[in-house]
């Protein structure tokens, strides 16, 4: 297994998974968490959401998993390969603003860590940041897709 490969699936998976097409009844799915989940942990190879989870968590735990082996299949690997894949979401503390949609909105950093321990026992790991903002739907557009 090449390094760069696997770096690349870590680099691609949150890419795709913090895009714009990672929504929830047609708003940005991390819109709708920010404001209620300061941290979440996800079982990539085993995703399950506490039955005391909204809606919108469990649609976050599911995309995860699901985005994590579409990028893992891409690059042609087996999910087998990794004895170990997880996601941490962390909403950073401070509150800051920042643009949605052309307007300046009242929202957090929040910190997405991908990592993946092969079954080797070698570990990868990849990070991104993303502004987000609580979901408003008088700021937010919908989205079209499957309507």
């Amino acid at each position: 297994m090449r390094r760069r490969t696997i770096k690349g699936v870590l680099h691609n998976f949150l890419g795709t998974y913090t895009s714009r097409y990672s929504d929830y009844d047609g708003y940005w799915l991390f819109g709708m968490l920010v404001g209620d989940v300061g941290e979440l942990k996800i079982d990539l190879l085993s995703p399950s959401a506490a039955t005391s989870a909204s809606a919108p968590v469990a649609a976050a735990i599911q995309l995860a998993a699901q985005k994590f082996r579409e990028q893992m299949e891409k690059a042609g690997l087996s999910v087998s390969w990794a004895r170990e894949a997880r996601l941490d979401i962390t909403r950073l503390p401070d509150s800051r603003r920042g643009p949605v949609n052309g307007r300046v909105c009242a929202g957090h950093d929040v910190r997405f860590v991908a990592r993946v321990v092969s079954d080797y026992g070698k570990a990868y790991e990849s990070e991104m940041s993303v502004f987000v903002a609580p979901h408003d739907s008088g700021v937010e557009l919908r989205s079209t897709r499957g309507t």
